[in-house]
């Protein structure tokens, strides 16, 4: 049997946007929820979560990730609200949402997703959705405080990070945080 490993596809933050981030969840801390809150250090843009991932696969994967991003330039994406999945009303992520003007982000997704379901990977039943993941919401303690937080909160316009790489990465589960690795990483072409 192969060895296996947990992984996904992502791109990384840059230090100053994760800082605004921590800035958003001490903000929205005050609400006095039972959330387990993503450690800044941690977040990051998933676009494709591939799972366990046998050792022979990831060479394909690479060079899937090579395939999809070949003549993709830097681009730009802003942090533009904060929502919860499935809804604010019985919420069970919360996220923050992305713009790009040209959807570039989430014409990669799409573009993952078909080259990845060629070589063997599931295909996701829910449509890409440009997002970064901050929290996970554990009971519906002061939801409505919770919802009244989130929807005053004004996002700086200033909030805006250069995407320039994709990282294949190594999810290592452990008792307090996940534990990632970078395991590739594709530099977009200037």
């Amino acid at each position: 049997m192969s060895d296996t490993i947990r992984a996904f596809i992502a791109i990384p933050l840059d230090p100053k946007i994760q800082h605004s981030i921590e800035y958003m969840q001490d903000h929205l801390k005050k609400s006095n929820n039972d959330i387990k809150w993503v450690k800044p250090e941690n977040i990051h843009i998933t676009l494709k979560f591939l799972g366990d991932v046998t050792t022979e696969q990831i060479n394909s994967v690479k060079q899937t990730l090579l395939n999809c991003t070949h003549n993709t330039r830097p681009f730009k994406v802003k942090l533009s609200q904060l929502g919860a999945f499935p809804n604010i009303e019985c919420p069970r992520t919360l996220w923050i949402g992305l713009k790009d003007s040209k959807q570039q982000l989430n014409r990669m997704a799409v573009s993952l997703e078909k080259a990845l379901g060629k070589i063997g990977f599931q295909g996701d039943q829910r449509p890409f959705r440009s997002h970064i993941t901050i929290g996970r919401i554990r009971s519906s303690k002061n939801i409505d405080a919770l919802s009244k937080s989130m929807s005053n909160y004004p996002i700086s316009e200033n909030c805006i990070q250069t995407i320039s790489k994709i990282i294949l990465f190594q999810s290592t589960l452990s008792s307090e945080e996940p534990i990632y690795k970078s395991l590739y990483q594709v530099k977009f072409k200037n």
